[in-house]
Formats: C-alpha cells, sequence, structure tokens
C-alpha cells in the first residue's frame, strides 16, 4: 500500500514537472546519465546554461529526466537545474539587447539626422514656395492693372474711332457742299462771262451808230 501512494505521489510529481523548461546552472561539468542514480552510466556532459526540457522529476533520487535541443533524453540532477538562464547568459542576453538597442538608437538618430535635413529641405521649399507666390501675386497684380489700362484704352479708341467716324461723316458732308458751291460757282462765271461777252458784241453793234455824224463842207 505504502508502495503504491509513493508511485502515486512520484507519478503526480513527474507530471507536475513535466514540460517545463529548466536550464543548466552555473557549474561546469553536468553529467547526463542514463538513469537516476549515480551508477546509470554517464552519455555525456552538458555545459553550463545549456538549455533542457524537464519531462520527469523524481523528487526522493533528487534526478530528473531531461531532453536536449537535438532530442537526446536523459537524467540530471535536479539541484543543478534553475528556471532562469545563468548569469553569463544573462550577461550575454543584456549585451546583445544593448548592443541592438544602440544600433536602433544609431538609427534612429540617423532617422533624426534625416528627417531634419528633410525639414530643413522642406523649410526651404515652403520658403521659396511663398517667394513665388508673393511674386506671381504680384504679377497677376499687374496683369489686372494692365488689363484694366487695356480696357479703358480700348474703351478710349472705341470712342475716338466713333468720333472719327462721325467727323469724317461731317468732312465728307462738307466736301459734297464744297463741289456743289464749286459746281455753282463756275456756273455762275460762265452766265457772268457769257454776258459780258455777249454785252460786247451788243455794244459793239450799238456803237457806231450811237456816234455823231459829221457835216459836210460842201
Amino acid at each position: 500500500m505504502k508502495r503504491l501512494m509513493c508511485f502515486g505521489l512520484l507519478s503526480i510529481a513527474a507530471f507536475v514537472a513535466s514540460g517545463q523548461t529548466r536550464y543548466i546552472s552555473d557549474e561546469l561539468v553536468i553529467t547526463f546519465r542514463t538513469g537516476p542514480s549515480s551508477q546509470n552510466a554517464i552519455t555525456r556532459n552538458l555545459s553550463s546554461g545549456a538549455r533542457v526540457e524537464v519531462l520527469e522529476e523524481l523528487t526522493d533520487e533528487g534526478y530528473s529526466r531531461v531532453r536536449l535541443a537535438d532530442g537526446a533524453e536523459g537524467w540530471v540532477l535536479t539541484r543543478y537545474l534553475q528556471a532562469d538562464p545563468t548569469a553569463s547568459q544573462r550577461l550575454a542576453t543584456a549585451e546583445r539587447q544593448l548592443a541592438d538597442a544602440l544600433a536602433r538608437a544609431n538609427s534612429l538618430e540617423q532617422q533624426v539626422q534625416t528627417l531634419e535635413a528633410e525639414l530643413a529641405a522642406t523649410g526651404q521649399a515652403l520658403s521659396e514656395t511663398e517667394s513665388n507666390v508673393n511674386r506671381t501675386s504680384a504679377e497677376l497684380a499687374d496683369i489686372r492693372r494692365a488689363a484694366a489700362s487695356a480696357l479703358e484704352t480700348r474703351e478710349q479708341n472705341e470712342s475716338l474711332r466713333l468720333r472719327v467716324a462721325e467727323l469724317t461723316s461731317v468732312a465728307d458732308l462738307a466736301e459734297l457742299e464744297i463741289d456743289e458751291l464749286t459746281r455753282r460757282e463756275r456756273q455762275n462765271w460762265f452766265i457772268v462771262g457769257a454776258a459780258v461777252l455777249f454785252g460786247g458784241i451788243v455794244i459793239g453793234l450799238i456803237a457806231p451808230s450811237l456816234r455823231p455824224k459829221r457835216k459836210s463842207s460842201w
């Protein structure tokens, strides 16, 4: 009965311990045996910090059955197992983490420098854009003034064109009147000339008869 109880307790302890991860403690050499006693053969020595998986733990014997990373199974002293990695492993891990942190810090610093350069370039581009906007606004104002002036000039030209057309019409009427007056003047001069000629002829015919006759001395 006692054997059954012991066997049951050992079975429960083995079940509870199975599947847990342990590490070889900071000992120089850990023997890896074929059974849970010093009488069993040593198949290899495990280095300090080796990672093993606990499959079974015998509390009374002080041994645990473990599985190595390459799949080999054997027994080691339980007192050499610990839940956490060894100090050397933790130090190595801390050093790797520190190196990774430094690498990330350098990468972030480079990214910051790149972002600062991009920010400076963006600021320069923004300043140039503002200058271009101001210059474009000034040019647009000039164009608007020129357009307004051109519109005013066009209106003035249209007004002048209408005035020229009006004056041209007046000049044409005046030219017609001048032509008419010239024609009438020519007619009057023709009439006057004809009258003078006719009067000369009449006078030439009448004048001899108007002279007094000389008395005859006989």
